[in-house]
């Protein structure tokens, strides 16, 4: 089922677990745990970076504050959800060799439901926001003297794709639930009541893959298509466009390139988790235990790949990204040089200041003796001269 493939760490499909009596342990030998978390490793540190900056960027640059912006925003932030609440569990168990759910109680019936959520969830807001980003280049495009979609309505529609999303993916908090023993737990789903055991997990499945992927996907690949045969049409004769024109033409097809680069990528790194849920519910009795632990591994880390791989393309395709990129790391070279010259600037006035006192103590002193020195030869010369006068 859709949310057994997405649930929290992933690494052992919830299927499995749930016929785990008659299965086998997956065997993993150091080697191949070691290269599974490093690579997990890598994902997390380049997804964190990567759309932290994402979001600075825009921040701190009042020209990139754009409609379409805001809305690659909005994908930074789910996938920075992802980051934290599903690779960092995968890679606990990847050394662990347990999932997070394990110890049981109250702590793992909430880990087990909340992690799948917000993986879930996740994937959710990605989808609805690239639809969003799709309507709004088309509106951009085919009505550029009426902006259809504010700021507004940005805002609006990005509150809108959480809202839906939580309700799309609100099922699994009812239907997870902690098994077994504590200390070995497993996360399963268990639909009844109120839903048939049997068809209920399927039908969900299929429901998701129409929303969240056949759909929106088509949708998407239709509105692209039109606004590529607007922008690549050839021009009419004795038509001429101006230098503004063309610039703004040259600018919407690398912001069409870079947007429906990142609508493959998210495609083809989720499609293959969808295959190997299908395969599953197609044979369900050949692959009761699951299908090879490594494919199923190699699924669920490609589609957190994506998570990572989002901003990079950003940086690729648009040069306000590289440019808002070097100027964030810039200046953090900058502060840290500043900060090490102003350490060093500081001791060197200290040293100044301790010894210009050094000098006007000396001169201080100097003076003292001078006085001291007159005082002496005026006491001296003080008596003679009196006696000369009375007499």
């Amino acid at each position: 089922m859709f949310n057994e493939g997405l649930s929290s760490t992933g690494a052992v499909p919830t299927s499995a677990n749930a016929n785990s009596t008659g299965c086998p342990e997956p065997i993993a030998n150091k080697y191949t745990k070691g290269v599974k978390g490093v690579a997990y490793m890598l994902v997390i540190l380049l997804s964190l970076f990567g759309n932290i900056m994402v979001v600075r960027v825009v921040h701190k640059n009042r020209r990139m504050r754009t409609i379409t912006n805001y809305l690659i925003i909005n994908m930074a932030l789910a996938d920075l959800l992802t980051t934290v609440f599903n690779m960092l569990p995968t890679l606990y168990w990847i050394f662990s060799g347990f999932d997070v759910w394990a110890i049981g109680g109250w702590i793992g019936d909430v880990l087990c439901k909340l992690l799948s959520f917000a993986q879930s969830l996740s994937i959710t807001v990605s989808v609805f926001t690239l639809c969003a980003i799709a309507f709004d280049r088309f509106f951009a495009i085919f009505r550029p003297l009426k902006r259809v979609i504010t700021f507004r309505v940005a805002k609006f529609i990005i509150g809108a794709s959480w809202v839906s999303a939580i309700i799309v993916s609100g099922p699994p908090l009812y239907t997870l639930k902690t098994t077994g023993e504590r200390g070995f737990a497993q996360c399963n789903e268990k639909w009844e009541p109120p839903f048939n055991e049997a068809t209920a997990s399927r039908d969900y499945t299929i429901a998701l893959f129409v929303l969240l992927y056949a759909l929106p996907l088509s949708v998407i690949a239709s509105l692209y298509t039109v606004i590529m045969l607007k922008l690549w049409r050839r021009k009419a004769p004795g038509q001429e466009l101006t230098s503004n024109q063309e610039n703004k033409e040259k600018t919407n097809r690398k912001v069409l390139k870079m947007l429906v680069t990142v609508v493959i990528v998210f495609a083809l790194s989720w499609l293959p988790l969808y295959v190997r849920m299908f395969v599953m519910f197609a044979e369900s009795d050949r692959y009761a235990c699951g299908l090879p632990y490594d494919m199923d591994f190699l699924t669920l880390f490609l589609g957190h790949a994506n998570s990572a791989v989002n901003p990079y393309i950003y940086v690729i395709f648009n040069e306000n990204y590289r440019r808002g990129f070097r100027t964030v790391l810039s200046r953090r070279g900058r502060g840290s040089q500043s900060s090490s010259s102003s350490t060093r600037r500081t001791r060197s006035s200290r040293l100044q200041e301790k010894e210009a006192i050094l000098v006007r103590a000396d001169s201080r002193e100097n003076r003292m003796d001078e006085r001291c020195s007159d005082k002496k030869n005026l006491e001296k010369l003080l008596p003679a001269t009196t006696t000369t006068e009375n007499l």
